[in-house]
């Protein structure tokens, strides 16, 4: 069992709050069980239940460990703001898979009237990393515009599936990367404009292609990065 538990009193862990109510209640652990907590930074802690109260689980550390499942190379997904279903279903699977920051966008073809819930996609990142026992939970920064997606990728190797790639492959632009900053923009549903391709490619931008079918931006988000993983040697199959 995992629970995350940021701020972390190396002298007298416990459980409070729902981190509490879920283990002791859902979970109904036991005094002299083992859990693991995890800071959300980096540190994977193994603890045996000491005491459970009313309104806290007390817990002794009995060992610490870095960097628990987490990737050798750091990948930002820029996603094009959805709804937030969907939008939460990326956040959930682009964890699992293991990057480390995800940042909305805004490009031409948005639609503006989507309001993503950051609370609630912040929980899902958490609730993944608990599930898939990485122990870094990755950043969800607010939106951002086109333009300030250019600003900030511009120091990292980036790949953005097009629909009018034919000849890109993910393996041919991933061969030529010697970078362990990847950033992957996945367009909204009613794609990328030319003078958007325009700047990205001005900017070094790889375009690729995800096959001849057209995908939902989630599932281009998951498709992209799974190959990514694959192809950077994360996956051994």
């Amino acid at each position: 069992m995992r629970f995350y538990l940021p701020s972390i009193n190396k002298s007298r862990p416990e459980l409070t709050g729902d981190a509490h109510t879920h283990a002791a209640y859902a979970r109904r652990i036991r005094v002299g069980d083992n859990v693991t907590v995890f800071d959300g930074i980096g540190h994977d802690y193994e603890c045996k239940v000491t005491e459970i109260k009313k309104d806290k689980t007390l817990l002794q550390i009995l060992d610490a460990k870095e960097n628990v499942g987490e990737s050798t190379i750091s990948v930002t997904l820029y996603l094009s703001v959805i709804k937030q279903d969907r939008f939460e279903l990326a956040v959930q699977k682009a964890t699992e898979l293991g990057v480390k920051k995800i940042v909305p966008v805004y490009s031409a073809f948005t639609q503006r009237n989507f309001n993503l819930n950051y609370d609630r996609l912040n929980k899902i990142a958490i609730s993944a990393c608990e599930q898939c026992r990485r122990s870094v939970v990755p950043i969800i920064e607010q939106a951002v515009d086109f333009d300030e997606l250019l600003n900030r990728a511009k120091n990292s190797y980036m790949i953005f599936p097009w629909e009018h790639e034919s000849n890109g492959t993910m393996r041919e632009v991933l061969s030529g990367n010697n970078s362990a900053d990847i950033s992957v923009f996945i367009g909204p549903e009613g794609g990328i404009t030319e003078s958007e391709t325009s700047k990205l490619v001005a900017l070094g931008a790889k375009s690729v292609t995800l096959g001849k079918r057209i995908l939902r931006a989630e599932t281009a988000a998951i498709a992209a990065l799974s190959v990514i993983y694959y192809e950077m040697g994360e996956w051994h199959i």
